[in-house]
């Protein structure tokens, strides 16, 4: 009976035993399946968080603004073709006129007083040209006639030399006979001299009657030198008198077309724009006294440097920004782009051109006008916040199975918002733009937002 209680009390005990061992295993899988909960939640609390774009391909443009005033594609200043009192003024600054209206009109005591005195001048002019002409002609006529005796001694000069040649001719049989008979012994030297003599008398006349006609030549040759000399004194040639007269008869003609034109009338449709003279003022060509500008159409001169001009071209079309008018813009086209630059400011020119049939904008406003110098209509593209530098090198950090990957690249245009990227990245893969600069390579990231 005694070992029986001993053998229930070691089967109790043992039994405590098991279950304080199955107690204990249980506590430390517990303990286990905590620590591993403990580092999963650690593993998530240290993924990044970041907000993502997808690269695509799309168009993207670079885009410079240039600014300048706007200006009337045509102005007109009105100006009198004399000077004249002015009588009466029909319009005001800012009236619409159209093409032939009167603008001014001048009183008819000054272009009467214009007319005599270009008629005084033109007479005068006259007389003087008249006699100076009469003078040439005369001085020319004398010329002539002294060319034609001239012309009339060298005929007799080259007649009388050949009547002599002739003669010297004739008499050299003669002389010859002589020379032999004397050789000969068959005449003295006396009888010879002689005998020659006698032969040489017979040339005598001929040549005085040529050495008078040289004299004569000469004389006439001497006279025609001086009246070439009066001539060349002569203060104008005949052309020049005849210029004269007709600058003369020019202003007089000018004079006299003036007083049909005392009214001076608009040569363009347009606006009124100054108006310096009214009724009793002296209207002058140095101020004029009316201008009228055509304000249909508006130009924008701008400056662009030899890099910029190379990527505009005429009939480009533009957006004109003109804050005054509202912020919406303004469609221009480029006119005209200037093949060389200018002198002082060693740009190159270009005209904007702009419609202006609505009259909302006016010259002397402000503008400014933005060009599409370079554009790549398939070019991958992100957001430019995506893009961080170092140093000279650009990079992006790649979305890769959940974690960053930093991804050298090269970029292009940008248009504020958009960067292109030249290389180092294709379309459709996703870029880290906000929270990159909290990123590692390799790091794991948890997407928060994501951008198209």
């Amino acid at each position: 009976m005694k070992f029986r209680v001993s053998t229930l009390i070691a089967a109790y005990m043992a039994a405590l035993i098991i279950l304080a061992g199955i107690m204990s295993g249980c506590g430390a899988l517990e303990g286990l399946g905590k620590k591993q909960d403990n580092a999963q939640q650690t593993a998530e609390d240290q993924k990044v968080p970041v907000e993502v774009a997808t690269a695509r391909v799309d168009l993207i443009q670079s885009e410079k603004e240039f600014s300048g005033v706007l200006k009337p594609v045509n102005e007109a200043m009105v100006i009198p073709q004399i000077p004249g009192m002015v009588s009466k003024v029909h319009v005001k600054v800012g009236q619409q006129v159209k093409e032939g209206d009167v603008l001014i009109e001048l009183e008819v005591g000054d272009v009467e007083q214009q007319i005599a005195q270009a008629q005084a001048a033109y007479e005068a002019s006259k007389a003087t040209v008249e006699l100076s002409k009469k003078r040439l002609k005369e001085l020319e006529a004398q010329k002539s006639k002294i060319e034609a005796e001239i012309g009339k001694i060298d005929k007799q000069i080259q007649d009388a030399q050949k009547a002599l040649d002739q003669a010297k001719q004739a008499i050299e049989p003669q002389m010859a006979a002589l020379e032999e008979m004397r050789q000969k012994g068959d005449i003295t030297d006396e009888q010879f001299n002689q005998q020659k003599g006698k032969l040489e008398e017979q040339l005598k006349p001929l040549q005085e009657g040529l050495e008078k006609l040289l004299e004569q030549k000469a004389v006439l040759e001497k006279s025609k030198l001086e009246i070439d000399s009066a001539i060349k004194s002569m203060p104008y040639d005949s052309k020049t008198l005849d210029a004269q007269l007709n600058q003369a008869k020019t202003a007089l003609e000018a004079a006299k077309g003036a007083a049909d034109k005392l009214k001076l009338l608009s040569p363009i449709d347009g606006v009124v724009s100054s108006l310096n003279v009214q009724a009793g003022q002296m209207a002058t060509q140095a101020s004029p006294p009316v201008t009228v500008i055509d304000m249909g159409a508006l130009i924008l001169d701008i400056r662009l440097s030899e890099f910029d001009v190379m990527k505009v071209q005429a009939e480009q079309k533009v957006a004109v920004y003109v804050d005054a008018a509202g912020s919406q813009p303004v469609e221009g086209v480029v006119e005209w782009v200037s093949p060389s630059t200018d002198l002082r400011s060693q740009a190159y020119g270009v005209r904007i051109k702009l419609d202006n049939s609505s009259g909302k904008l006016r010259p002397g406003m402000f503008a400014r006008v933005s060009l599409v110098l370079d554009k790549n209509e398939s070019a991958i593209v992100v957001p430019k916040k995506a893009i961080m530098r170092q140093g000279d090198q650009a990079y992006v950090f790649v979305i890769k199975d959940g974690s960053a990957e930093r991804r050298e690249v090269e970029v292009g245009m940008d248009d504020g918002e958009m960067i292109e990227v030249v290389s180092g990245l294709n379309s459709g893969e996703q870029v880290v733009i906000k929270g990159q600069a909290y990123l590692k390579e390799g790091q794991e990231v948890d997407i928060v937002k994501q951008e198209g």
